[in-house]
């Protein structure tokens, strides 16, 4: 497919993602709005369904980009740094020019959308990112409990899950760009720093 058309696929498939969700999409539409023929969409996609995970696609490599760039400039502290992506991320969907398509993915988000707009630390956390270095390498696993690599990316996973909550929650509720901001850090400062008063003096 010529640059120039598969822009027409990209900009066709947008426009009827923003308006529909991915079950009442339809490729009739997708390209209709690309001016390309049915066959040449079927030469490139299985379905409505692999073209809309491949725009995903498109996004997950900026959010990795962005949370390594966010751990690195704080140092790798894990509170601050995922703040920082999390206010950024959190922006970034909310505000971006492609608002329809995020409304509708989260409005409409199930277990497999989940599943395919997070960063994928299996993956992911062993990417060769900017300087040579994964996103594993950026955090500053002295301040953490867990042992190994593993644990590490079970964490990170388990947060990215809760922003994607959240960032649901404020489409849902029709929540500002900074109200969202302020429950994940809520949530995130919970998950830190533990939810129970410790009244135990010490000795």
């Amino acid at each position: 497919m010529s640059e120039e058309k598969r822009q027409r696929l990209i900009a066709g498939a947008m426009k009827e993602f923003s308006e529909k969700s991915l079950n009442d999409a339809s490729i009739s539409n997708i390209v209709k709005n690309s001016n390309i023929s049915r066959g040449s969409f079927y030469q490139y996609f299985e379905d409505k369904k692999d073209l809309y995970f491949f725009l995903i696609s498109k996004f997950r490599y900026n959010y990795r980009q962005l949370m390594f760039k966010s751990f690195k400039e704080k140092d790798g502290d894990f509170f601050e740094g995922y703040k920082l992506f999390g206010e950024k991320y959190i922006k970034y969907i909310m505000e971006s020019e492609k608002f329809g398509f995020f409304e509708n993915m989260y409005m409409h988000m199930n277990y497999q959308i989940n599943q395919e707009a997070r960063v994928d630390f299996d993956k992911a956390g062993y990417q060769k990112l900017p300087d040579g270095k994964r996103i594993l390498d950026v955090v500053d696993r002295s301040q953490l409990k867990m042992e190994t690599e593993k644990e590490v990316i079970d964490i990170l996973r388990y947060i990215l899950s809760m922003l994607n909550d959240t960032i649901m929650e404020g489409f849902w509720k029709e929540l500002s760009v900074s109200s969202t901001q302020e429950l994940f850090i809520k949530r995130l400062s919970w998950i830190t720093y533990g939810v129970k008063i410790n009244n135990k003096e010490e000795d």
